[in-house]
């Protein structure tokens, strides 16, 4: 007699949405600031260290909600040292 195979239940319950690639981690969050994930397609200059941001690198876009016009383009790691300073890093669960 053949088997009969049977799909788990939870296969078809509904999955979460990926997250977007835009959407920047949540411990670089900040009250007050639109936090986005972008690549560029030109150079910044970023205000942590005052480096170039290369073109095409992946790297934090920092929008303030009260003034749009002064976003600014960060290194990754420059944000989160920046967020340490103010004392408002808030680091990943472990293993995420």
């Amino acid at each position: 007699m053949p088997r009969k195979n049977r799909r788990n239940p939870e296969f078809f319950q509904p999955q979460e949405a990926p997250r977007p690639r835009s959407a920047a981690p949540d411990w670089a969050e900040l009250p007050g600031y639109d936090v986005r994930h972008v690549g560029g397609e030109k150079e910044y200059r970023c205000p942590g260290c005052d480096h170039v941001v290369r073109a095409g690198t992946w790297h934090l876009v920092v929008i303030p909600l009260d003034a749009p016009d002064e976003r600014r383009h960060w290194h990754t790691e420059c944000w989160r040292k920046e967020l340490r300073r103010i004392g408002a890093y808030r680091p990943p669960p472990p293993g995420a």
